[in-house]
C-alpha cells in the first residue's frame, strides 16, 4: 500500500477523535528522482543518499538520485523547478540555492519552489586560528577587528556560503575584515597553519583532530547551541557575539504543487530521527536531523532568504 493511502486511512480512524483528516495524496507514483546539484562523494551527495535510502525504505517506491553539478547545482535547480510538481521529481539542497539566487548565479526566487521537508543538518563548524594566534575566543578575535579596522583576514568562499557567514560577523557586530579565497577545507587548513589567514572555518570534527595535535586552536563554534558531541567548543552566542549558522538540507519540489501531496511527503520524513539505521548513518556524518513541518520549513526558508538577501547588499554581492 503507498503511503499515501496509509496516511489516509490513519487520518480516517482519527476523524472520530477530532484529528484532522490527512487527504489522500496517492503519492508516491512510481520512482522518485531527488535531484542532489552536486558531483557524486561529496558531502551533500552522501547525505542525499542516505536520505534516499530512509525515503526508499519508508514509502517502498524506488528513488533515484540524480547528481546534477553543472552551472554550480543550478543546473538541478532548473531539472526541479521545470518538473511536473507532482511530488515525483524533488530536490534536496542546503542554502546556497538562496546565495546563488540573490547574488545573480540563478535568476529564479524561491518563490518558484515549494519546501516541503528538512533532510538533514551538515556537520557542525568552527572558527579557527594557528595554534600560537593572540585570541583565545571569537569575542577577542572580533574586538581585535574593531580595533583595527580591515587588517584580520578571514578564509571564505567569495560569493558562497562561507562569505556570508563572515559577512554575517561583519554586520551582528559592526567591524570590517579583510576577506581572502579560501575555497576547500584543505585551503583553509594550510592557509591557517602557514599563517596566510588568520581564521577560518571547518568542520568541528577536523578541527577535533587538530586541536589535538596542537596544530590549530578553535575559537568558536557556529551552532546556535552548545553541541555534546563537541564540549570543548563554545558556541559564539554564548560568548556574546551575534553569530548563528547552520546549514540544513532542505527538500524543495516545484512551485505550485498540491498541498495534501507536500504534506504526505513532509510526513514521510518524520521517523527519520527514530529510524537506527538513520540515526547510525547520521553519526558516522557527524550531522544531524531536526523534524520540522511544513509550516516550520516554509518559514526558516523564508527567514533564511531574508537574511541572505540583507548579507548580499551588505557584501555588495547582490544581483543587479
Amino acid at each position: 500500500m503507498r503511503l499515501g493511502s496509509i496516511l489516509a486511512l490513519a487520518a480516517m480512524a482519527c476523524i472520530g477523535l477530532g484529528a484532522p483528516a490527512l487527504a489522500d495524496a496517492n503519492w508516491p507514483r512510481g520512482t522518485i528522482k531527488l535531484v542532489v546539484p552536486s558531483k557524486a562523494g561529496g558531502g551533500t551527495d552522501v547525505m542525499g543518499r542516505i536520505f534516499a535510502d530512509y525515503l526508499q525504505r519508508k514509502t517502498g517506491a524506488s528513488v533515484a538520485v540524480i547528481n546534477q553539478p553543472g552551472g554550480g547545482g543550478t543546473v538541478g535547480y532548473e531539472m526541479v523547478r521545470t518538473a511536473r510538481p507532482d511530488g515525483q521529481t524533488l530536490l534536496f539542497m542546503h542554502t546556497s540555492i538562496m546565495i546563488h539566487a540573490h547574488t545573480g548565479r540563478y535568476p529564479h526566487p524561491m518563490s518558484d519552489f515549494t519546501p516541503i521537508a528538512m533532510g538533514q543538518i551538515y556537520p557542525s563548524q568552527v572558527y579557527a586560528v594557528a595554534p600560537d594566534a593572540p585570541w583565545n575566543t571569537l569575542r577577542d578575535f572580533v574586538e581585535d577587528a574593531r580595533a583595527n579596522p580591515g587588517k584580520l583576514t578571514v578564509g571564505v568562499s567569495l560569493g558562497g556560503t562561507t562569505h556570508f557567514m563572515a559577512g554575517l560577523i561583519e554586520q551582528a557586530e559592526n567591524v570590517k575584515l579583510k576577506m581572502v579565497e579560501a575555497s576547500a577545507e584543505v585551503d583553509k587548513v594550510a592557509a591557517i597553519q602557514g599563517g596566510h589567514i588568520d581564521m577560518g572555518n571547518l568542520g568541528a570534527r577536523s578541527a577535533e583532530q587538530f586541536v589535538a595535535e596542537h596544530k590549530m586552536k578553535v575559537l568558536a563554534l557556529t551552532d546556535p547551541e552548545p553541541n555534546p558531541d563537541f564540549p570543548d567548543f563554545k558556541p559564539a552566542l554564548d560568548q556574546g557575539v551575534k553569530l548563528s549558522w547552520q546549514t540544513p538540507l532542505i527538500v524543495f519540489g516545484p512551485a505550485g504543487m498540491d498541498v495534501a501531496t507536500v504534506e504526505v511527503i513532509n510526513e514521510a520524513t518524520r521517523g527519520m530521527a527514530d529510524d537506527p539505521a538513520m540515526r547510525e548513518s547520521l553519526k558516522k556524518m557527524s550531522s544531524s536531523y531536526v523534524y520540522r513541518t511544513v509550516g516550520e520549513t516554509r518559514a526558516y526558508v523564508d527567514e533564511e532568504d531574508e537574511r541572505i538577501a540583507q548579507l548580499a547588499e551588505k557584501l555588495g554581492i547582490a544581483a543587479k
